[in-house]
């Protein structure tokens, strides 16, 4: 019997004839596999934050344009994440998704309020705080099932 699941909008129909021990061990092998490229973009983030993409090969004259594309890709993935993924974690009203929005909120909110405060630019903390106070709402109606 198929099982049906919603990726942002659209529905994707996955079908398990049987559900055995090897379909159990490849998702944990893909688990493992998610996990281990997760954590390494979270390293790469936290090398980049502290030592800058200065240390990666590019001209300087393609520096700041390429850095600018490059954290509007950033702004767009996480962006897609936080849409298809709270609006299932709100839709189906799952204590787990909504834990994790928050957790990578913030993660994100506050490292990148921390370096805005350090750097002194200062409309970036401004954009942080407008951003928190728009997830406020949703925020703190999870706080409270904590």
């Amino acid at each position: 019997m198929p099982n049906k699941h919603t990726i942002c909008e659209l529905e994707v129909e996955i079908r398990m004839p049987n559900k055995d021990i090897t379909a159990n061990a490849n998702q944990k092998k893909l688990l493992i596999w998610f996990s281990v490229v997760s954590a390494l973009l979270v390293l790469a983030g936290i090398i980049f934050a502290f030592f800058g993409l200065a240390i990666l090969p590019v001209d300087r004259a393609t520096f700041l344009p390429w850095e600018s594309a490059l954290y509007g890709a950033i702004m767009m993935g996480w962006g897609t994440t936080l849409l298809c993924v709270g609006r299932i974690a709100f839709r189906r009203n799952d204590l787990d998704l909504k834990k994790a929005l928050l957790c990578g909120l913030i993660v994100w909110l506050v490292v990148e309020a921390a370096f805005s405060v350090y750097f002194r630019v200062w409309f970036n903390v401004g954009v942080d705080i407008a951003v928190l106070a728009l997830f406020s709402i949703p925020l703190l109606s999870l706080w409270r099932m904590l």
